[in-house]
Parts: structure tokens; sequence; C-alpha cells
């Protein structure tokens, strides 16, 4: 019974660890998101850790582009994107900086995750990710 115990976590091990899916694990106040097909935004007082976005835009074959706009008041975070199963820097932003523009590109029919991780706890954040053709 033991055996057959042992092999069954084993087995549930490796199909967690070889998933493709990536975990949230954050702490936030006032922490506000939305996702919603080809749209991902969130909005924070404070946030540390990772919090994964997981996005879809329809169609197949085509070339997409990600466009970020995003501002930080206090702290650092990386966001990064997958959509082939490898893990890619798409920007970094630190205490009083912002963006708008289109970073990135993905295959349109396929999951893109978006992976945002904060370098030291992040304060006074926005977020927002769209998936465009």
């Amino acid at each position: 019974m033991k055996r057959i115990l042992l092999c069954l976590l084993c087995v549930i091990l490796v199909f967690s660890v070889t998933s493709c899916d990536y975990v949230s694990s954050y702490k936030a106040l006032m922490f506000v998101r939305e996702e919603r097909g080809d749209h991902g935004s969130i909005s924070f007082s404070s946030l540390s850790g990772t919090y994964v976005m997981k996005l879809r835009i329809s169609g197949k074959g085509q070339e997409g582009s990600i466009h970020c706009v995003a501002s930080l008041g206090e702290g650092e975070i990386n966001v990064y994107y997958d959509s082939l199963g490898v893990k890619e820097f798409l920007f970094n932003l630190k205490a009083g900086e912002s963006i708008d523009e289109r970073r990135g590109y993905f295959e349109s029919g396929r999951t893109v995750y978006i992976i945002i991780e904060t370098v030291n706890t992040a304060k006074q954040g926005k977020i927002e990710i769209d998936l465009r053709k």
C-alpha cells in the first residue's frame, strides 16, 4: 500500500513540475485585477511576490504584439511573458517610471502568460497589458 501511495505521489509531482502553467504567489494591499481574453490589468497600493496573468487572443498563425502601459510609485518590478514555453523578459519598471509602448511578440491562438515579479515591495502601481494583432 505504501508503494502505491508513493508511486502516485511521484506521478503527481512529475506532472506538477512539468506543467507549463505559472503560479501566482503574492501579498498585496488594495489590489484590483481584471483579466478577460486579450486584456489584463492590475493596480495596487502595495505588491510583493509574483502575479501571473493568463491571456489569449483569437485567430491562428497571425503574429501579434504586447502593448504595455505601466507606472510605479515605489519599488521595482520585472515583467516577463511566455507564449511558447520560454519565459522572456518584457520590461523592468523602477520607482517613478512609466511606459506606454509595444513590446514582445506572440502567435495568435496561443495562451500568453504575463509574469509580474517584484524585486522589492512595489507601491502605487498600475499595469495594463493588451494583446494586439
